[in-house]
């Protein structure tokens, strides 16, 4: 059975793992708990009804600026109160392709809207981007 930090996530079956694939590094777990933070629903969270951005539920507002601008200050509010030793957000932006610098766009993805937080985390020292699609 290999040696991990937590179950990665989605769930997967993985025979060198042990039941499901794992986790490996402090980065892994860390990229995978931040990911969860903006994508969980507030109240969706057993005993923590304010936990979570929620982003999809922003699906059909993101071409207004000031949505934009309320999930940025979401953002930034959960990570201040659940992340705040371990991720600093650099930068948010958003494009129509999955991009973080916006200049590839194809036609299969050109309606997408995806978010990209540029952060950095604070134990290691690195720098990484998330990126979701928020909308097809």
């Amino acid at each position: 059975m290999a040696i991990g930090i937590g179950p990665a996530l989605p769930l997967i079956y993985d025979q060198n793992d042990g039941p499901f694939r794992l986790t490996k590094s402090i980065g892994q777990e860390i990229v995978q708990n931040f990911k969860n933070l903006i994508l969980t629903n507030p109240g969706e969270k057993m005993m923590d009804p304010d936990f979570g951005v929620g982003i999809k539920q922003y699906l059909f507002e993101l071409d207004s600026s000031p949505v934009k601008q309320e999930i940025i200050e979401k953002i930034n509010q959960q990570v201040n109160i659940y992340m705040s030793t371990i991720i600093e957000i650099r930068d948010i932006r958003y494009t129509r392709g999955s991009d973080y610098e916006g200049d590839e766009v194809s036609v299969a993805n050109s309606s997408a809207i995806y978010v990209h937080i540029l952060f950095r985390i604070i134990p290691l020292d690195t720098v990484s981007v998330l990126t979701l699609p928020v909308s097809n």
